[in-house]
């Protein structure tokens, strides 16, 4: 039985640079970082002469009906019978991207037995949401554009080492964006734009270095609502984890 590791992200730059009224989305300009040290664990099990799909969980909060992230995977993959363990290591609603990278993690794994191409499976991905494409780029720093699934590149540094600080708070993407102040995002788009230039010089970027590029839209509002943990870590994705780069001075 196949088992797949499901890694986490974090934004080393988020800035939100607007709104899509139509399509009722925001424009997002960010760098991920994936993080392979935190993933998730899927355990896919054939199911045979199943026609519905069954997913298991060790962890009750997640759904397990059709709005589970490895459920629509499966279903664009027009997959049936299929049976899917996830182990969670991955805190919800922290920022960490856990249900995207499980989606990505499947829709790989079905999608390389199908023979489907990287890009067509990138762009089923943003079907499922934002953040699911990225899991499926090449190199552990993405940067990304349009609603932040838009893969513009991507590249591959040596691994970080970074330390994470739980809060005990949850936070729902919905609600991270509706504290959002518009007027004022988008203030250190430059820094992305820098952080860009210095990934693609020859001479490549140390974790310290790094680490001075590091920002993040939705910081302010949070940091507002929970003013105990400002000071304490960068802010993961929309929230409640934190996170900081330890470098040594490198």
């Amino acid at each position: 039985m196949p088992h797949l590791n499901s890694p986490s992200k974090i934004n080393l730059t988020l800035d939100v640079m607007g709104r899509d009224e139509r399509a009722g989305k925001h424009f997002v300009n960010t760098v991920f970082y994936i993080d392979e040290t935190i993933f998730d664990e899927i355990e896919v099990r054939p199911k045979l002469g199943g026609v519905k799909n069954l997913i298991h969980c060790d962890y009750p909060a997640v759904p397990l009906d059709e709005t589970n992230t490895i459920s629509k995977a499966l279903e664009l993959l027009g997959i049936r019978g299929a049976e899917v363990m996830i182990r969670k290591r991955i805190p919800i609603k922290a920022g960490l991207g856990g249900g995207s990278s499980n989606a990505a993690a499947v829709l790989k794994h079905f999608g390389e037995q199908k023979g489907i191409p990287l890009f067509q499976l990138q762009e089923l991905a943003t079907q499922i949401g934002a953040d699911v494409p990225v899991f499926l780029a090449e190199g552990n720093v993405v940067y990304c554009e349009g609603f932040g699934d838009k893969i513009i590149q991507s590249w591959q540094i040596n691994p970080l080492k970074i330390k994470y600080l739980e809060t005990g708070m949850e936070v729902s993407t919905p609600e991270a964006y509706a504290r959002l102040d518009l007027d004022q995002c988008g203030r250190n788009s430059v820094k992305t734009e820098a952080l860009i230039q210095v990934l693609n010089a020859p001479s490549g970027i140390t974790a310290k270095e790094l680490a001075s590029y590091v920002h993040n839209d939705f910081e302010d509002s949070f940091f507002e609502a929970s003013p105990q943990w400002k000071g304490k870590g960068n802010l993961c994705g929309s929230g409640g984890m934190l996170w900081s780069i330890q470098h040594n001075g490198r």
